[in-house]
């Protein structure tokens, strides 16, 4: 086939009067072409991101087949960052405290 595409190319370039190393030519700029391409997407292209790494981790045969404290450590071992109250001590995790805001001036004493 390619030998087939590479002799039609060749016999165009003899009917038209086209010298071979004009065509030799093209066909590298074409490559310099595609090869700059290439080198672009693979630097512009972004990384996964840390935080899709449990994803990965449940994909795993090894998951699957593994008990409920086994699940927590291998999902724990991949995360970005730790996750508050995963230490098993309570299910409840540590949060920051509430604050809420006002909406507006308040007299002494007054409660919302």
């Amino acid at each position: 086939m390619f030998t087939d595409s590479l002799f039609f190319v060749v016999s165009l370039a003899v009917t038209f009067g086209v010298s071979l190393s004009f065509i030799a030519i093209g066909l590298l700029l074409v490559a310099a072409g595609l090869a700059a391409l290439t080198a672009w997407f693979w630097i512009s292209a972004r990384p996964e991101p840390e935080s899709l790494a449990p994803l990965e981790v449940m994909g795993q045969r090894e998951f699957a087949q593994a008990d409920d404290e086994a699940r927590k450590q291998m999902l724990n071992a991949v995360r970005a960052l730790p996750v508050l109250g995963a230490d098993g001590a309570s299910g409840v995790g540590q949060s920051a405290p509430i604050v809420s805001a006002q909406t507006g001036p308040t007299v002494q004493g007054e409660t919302k």
